[in-house]
């Protein structure tokens, strides 16, 4: 009967797990934001697609040699929507939609109630800030990992371009030592230094 108990914890905390807002590195907007966005930054329809693809990645991973090359085939024009997309942040609609899927999410984390089960392995102290974390709360924390999220992509984005014109902007933005996205600023540089 104890290992029983004892799946059936482990299966809880798993769930548990699954419903904390842990959001990787940022919401995804609902929808296909790249078929559906209006082109920014003065980029071609085409080059827009291949940038959305590249800023709306939660990770950028298996695909990214794929969108690296594909953010290469407009070098100056991607440089330049990237300066901007550090500066200006996601649109409008970007956060719109990360907001509604926000939202939706927190309407369902809010129906899992977590005192009708025995939580292990995680401290009171958590489970009582998971509690107590309010609608605006949860949405606004979702806004702003988005928002980071895009701002760090932007920049790596700079780091795979590389060259002159990329390199120049990158020291332009590290110039700022306070600036939240030094860390990943740094981690361009180095990816623009290896290459």
């Amino acid at each position: 009967m104890s290992a029983h108990l004892d799946r059936l914890a482990f299966r809880l905390a798993i769930a548990f797990a699954l419903a904390m807002p842990v959001v990787a590195a940022r919401a995804q907007p609902a929808g296909d934001p790249v078929a559906t966005s209006t082109p920014r930054f003065g980029l071609a329809p085409e080059a827009y697609a291949a940038f959305q693809r590249w800023m709306l990645a939660s990770c950028i991973g298996g695909e990214e040699k794929a969108r690296a090359d594909d953010l290469r085939r407009y070098p100056h024009e991607m440089i330049v929507a990237f300066v901007a997309a550090v500066s200006e942040g996601p649109s409008d609609d970007e956060l719109a939609a990360v907001r509604a899927a926000a939202l939706s999410r927190y309407d369902v984390r809010a129906k899992f109630d977590i005192r009708e089960y025995k939580i292990v392995g995680v401290k009171e102290a958590d489970l009582a800030r998971f509690n107590r974390v309010s609608r605006e709360q949860y949405v606004d924390d979702q806004l702003r990992r988005f928002t980071a999220g895009y701002r760090s992509n932007a920049i790596a984005g700079l780091g795979v371009i590389g060259g002159a014109e990329a390199k120049a902007a990158l020291a332009r933005l590290a110039a700022n030592r306070r600036d939240p996205q030094a860390d990943a600023i740094r981690a361009a540089q180095k990816a623009m230094d290896r290459r």
